[in-house]
């Protein structure tokens, strides 16, 4: 039995990382480093229990499978580097790799090579567990302006799915406990079921990484917050029935002032003029574009000047962040980089080089 459940977790770790190959490629290297990593380590940690000459213990098939898991349970977030989720992953995988050597090549000391294996790797992937997320919400709570961003709703939505695939982990992880420390029958039946929980667990994991989705909200809901966040609220959560026809009609003129006339590339542009093209009053303005954008005024002419800097990058990557940021209206180079990050959530020279990777990719 403990065979088939190994040729098993081979077959989804290959056929997970086969699709991600060519479903995202290297478009986003280091993310899709992470995901290939967890894939890799999988494969061959369950490789090298298979070559061992004695009988695979279906307890550290539990082991190697939790590892993997927790390897997609540290993948950032999109408002995080991946550069920290790389370290923790890169101690993991060290630490289940010295564990199955030394459960090799060590002579047992007071427990035995199987207790001594699964207690060490049980507490190097704790300990490394709760320092990440220690170390993100710290980092998180840091950054106060990262809660006033328009982004923040989708953040949080990230944080609160990650919180509950967690919560499954470490329920899982003390199930597991519990079935490697029983005798017998049932403690094979509880170590058989939580490899298969596990199994589960997993390619939910890599389906959320790879999509970029929570799997925690229906596809519909998490399109319209992200509808809310690009300031398309007129489309999204806004009842019809109950919508303020005239400001409805007003933001619509404001949408087609702002695409044919292009007044943001205009450093100097003010509520004032806008108010003044439109014939409007600017409190109601103001009020309109707050409620049917989620931004105030400067928030929503960077936003518009964001956008056509990403379509200047697009047409000519060769250009400089310093002439893309006057030639979107923007005063400075600090404050087109700033409005580029809340908008974005990268830097434009993050941007940039992943767009040119995924140009390389096509």
């Amino acid at each position: 039995m403990s065979k088939i459940i190994a040729l098993s977790l081979i077959v989804e770790f290959l056929a997970f990382l086969i699709y991600d190959f060519f479903k995202s490629g290297s478009r986003d290297a280091r993310h899709f480093a992470i995901r290939t990593m967890a894939g890799a380590t999988g494969v061959t940690l369950i490789a090298l229990e298979l070559l061992i000459p004695d009988d695979i213990s279906i307890s550290y098939l539990l082991l190697d499978m939790m590892a993997v898991v927790e390897i997609l349970l540290l993948y950032p977030c999109s408002f995080e580097k991946p550069s920290l989720s790389l370290l923790a992953t890169l101690i993991i995988v060290g630490a289940v790799a010295l564990s199955f050597v030394f459960s090799l090549i060590v002579p047992s000391s007071i427990l035995s090579f199987r207790a001594e294996r699964i207690f060490f790797s049980y507490v190097v992937m704790l300990v490394v567990f709760n320092l990440y997320f220690m170390s993100v919400a710290s980092r998180r709570m840091g950054g106060i302006r990262m809660f006033f961003r328009s982004s923040a709703v989708w953040h949080n939505l990230e944080d609160y799915s990650r919180f509950v695939y967690s919560h499954v982990f470490l329920c899982l992880a003390l199930y597991s406990v519990c079935a490697v420390l029983l005798p017998g029958d049932a403690g094979i039946i509880m170590t058989v079921s939580c490899v298969v929980l596990f199994m589960v667990l997993y390619g939910i994991l890599y389906l959320r990484d790879m999509t970029g989705r929570t799997l925690i909200l229906n596809p519909d809901a998490e399109k319209k917050v992200k509808e809310i966040i690009k300031g398309n609220l007129r489309t999204s959560f806004i009842d019809k029935a109950e919508e303020d026809k005239r400001m409805n009609n007003l933001y619509n003129r404001v949408m087609l002032y702002m695409n044919e006339k292009k007044p943001f590339l205009d450093p100097y542009f003010r509520m004032d003029d806008l108010a003044e093209t439109l014939y409007s009053n600017k409190l109601y303005l103001s009020r309109t574009i707050n409620t049917l954008s989620g931004r105030n005024f400067r928030q929503f002419i960077n936003y518009h000047r964001i956008q056509y800097a990403i379509s200047l990058f697009k047409k000519d990557p060769r250009l400089k962040v310093g002439e893309v940021a006057t030639m979107s209206g923007f005063n400075s180079t600090v404050s087109f980089n700033m409005a580029f990050k809340i908008n974005i959530g990268k830097t434009p020279s993050e941007w940039l080089q992943e767009h040119s990777l995924e140009r390389m990719g096509r």
